[in-house]
This record gives structure tokens, sequence and C-alpha cells, in this order.
């Protein structure tokens, strides 16, 4: 079982653990977690988030499971983050769904994994047979940034054209919807979920410096950018992104003040007979 996920390093990025603990955090009146339950996280990359999440923010669940395309990801999070109560396996969450699975689990969640999914109907319907009845999915869904841009630009020149490769299967299929909340709804609605939360938030998450920021931004590119490159490409890519956050999407900051903007979805949604 294999999840489509591209392996991008052995971490999970900084934005994504922190935005996922705060919204978790901050939507937690509503997402009606249930005593010993079996939870499923999706995309959980070294499993460090899944194994925080386990910790701080639903201790009393049974058995919680983190999947991940990478075999190199859930081989490290086995070795790290396993124990007696919470595992990792590879899963393909837009594959043909292994009739064990079906009607499994109590809960699914997703943070920053399943944009990367191309047959969005597919993943989320997987989730609906996932889930049993009066389950729910809670997931963070990535939708505009300039970072997409940026990719767009760098695959034409000449310099970094040899390495920025397949852009638009790394690029969120809500990044050109005009209203991606219409989007997304019409499509949990055609699965028949029933949608208690679905909103849009922008994220500026401010690095203490360039260097940080350098880490970040490069621990989610997907493209194998050789080790003597990786600075001269973080600048050029790193540009890119400053002019696009200013120009396009008019943020008063941007990558020179160590700041990575990203749009996402934030969605609840409950299996309901």
């Amino acid at each position: 079982m294999r999840f489509r996920y591209p392996c991008v390093g052995l971490s999970t990025a900084l934005i994504e653990k922190t935005s996922a603990m705060m919204y978790l955090e901050e939507y937690v009146n509503i997402l009606n977690w249930k005593m010993d339950s079996m939870i499923l996280d999706i995309g959980c990359g070294d499993g460090s988030l899944t194994s925080n999440i386990f910790k701080e923010i639903i201790p009393n669940c049974k058995t919680m499971i983190g999947c991940d395309i990478s075999e190199d990801m859930i081989r490290f999070a086995n070795e790290h983050y396993a124990s007696e109560r919470v595992n990792f396996t590879t899963l393909n969450i837009e594959g043909d769904l292994p009739d064990q699975l079906r009607e499994h689990f109590h809960h699914v969640i997703s943070f920053f994994a399943l944009h990367w999914c191309l047959r969005q109907e597919t993943a989320f319907q997987n989730i609906y047979d996932i889930l049993r009845d009066d389950g729910s999915c809670f997931g963070i869904v990535v939708g505009k940034t300039s970072l997409y841009d940026a990719y767009r630009t760098l695959a034409k020149t000449e310099k970094w054209k040899p390495w920025v490769i397949d852009v638009e299967k790394y690029i969120s299929p809500y990044h050109d919807s005009q209203d991606s909340l219409k989007e997304m709804q019409q499509l949990l609605g055609k699965i028949r979920f029933t949608t208690t939360k679905l909103e849009h938030k922008k994220i500026f998450h401010e690095y203490e410096n360039l260097e940080k920021l350098k880490g970040g931004i490069m621990s989610v590119v997907p493209f194998k950018i050789p080790d003597e490159l990786h600075e001269d490409f973080f600048k050029d890519l790193s540009q890119e992104m400053q002019m696009f956050d200013t120009k396009k999407y008019n943020y008063k900051k941007s990558t020179d003040d160590f700041v990575f903007n990203v749009q996402i979805l934030v969605l609840y949604v409950e299996k309901k007979l």
C-alpha cells in the first residue's frame, strides 16, 4: 500500500507542524474525538507530527496510524516514533482501497498532503470509504502560494529547467481556482460528506533569519537540485516568490522579511447515515 506523496527529505516542515497543531487546538470544540477511536493520519512524513498529535491532542485514542508514499519516511517513522499504539505504513489514497481498510477508522486527519493528489475525487472518496459511520475527517489542504508561481517561472528558464521538471504534478489543484472554496464544497457534497467546517485561511509563517527561511522552503521543494546549486536555486526561487507575493497577492511581507505565505483550505467533514 503506497500513499502518493513525494519524498522531499526525512523531515516534516516546521510550517506544517506548527500550523497543524494550531488548527487542531483552534477547532478542538467541533472535532468530537471518540474515546478509544482508531485514527489515520494521511501524509505523515517522518512521523514526528503524528506522534506529537497522539501525545498532546488525542492521547485517549486506541490506535493511531500514519501513512505516506515514501518507504524511507515510513521506515524512519517506525524506527523513531512507533509505539504500542502508534505505527506507520504506506498507503495510496488515490489507488484501489484495500478491503480491510473500508469502514475501519473513526477519524482521518491530513495536513499539507492531500494537495499532492492529482485525482482529488478518488482521494476523498477513499477517505469516505475508510471512515466508519459518523466518522470524521479534519484536514488542511494547500491552495495558493507564490512558491508554485515561482516553480513555473524557473521551469521556463534555461538555467533551471534541467532540474525543475514535471512542475504541474507538484502544484495544488486549487492554486489556479477562481473559487476553491466552492470547488471543494461541490466535491465533498458529491461524495456525500456532511460539511461542518470549510474555510480559507492565510498563513504568514515568519522565520528568525534567512537560513531558517531557506531551510523551511527547501524542505518542501520536490526537485532534485544538486547540492552545489542549492544556494543559487534558493536565491532565484525566493526572488520570484517575493515578486509574486507583492505584485500578485499584495502581501506586505515576503521572503525579504523571512516570511513564507500560504493560502490554505481547512475542512472538517463527517460521514453521516
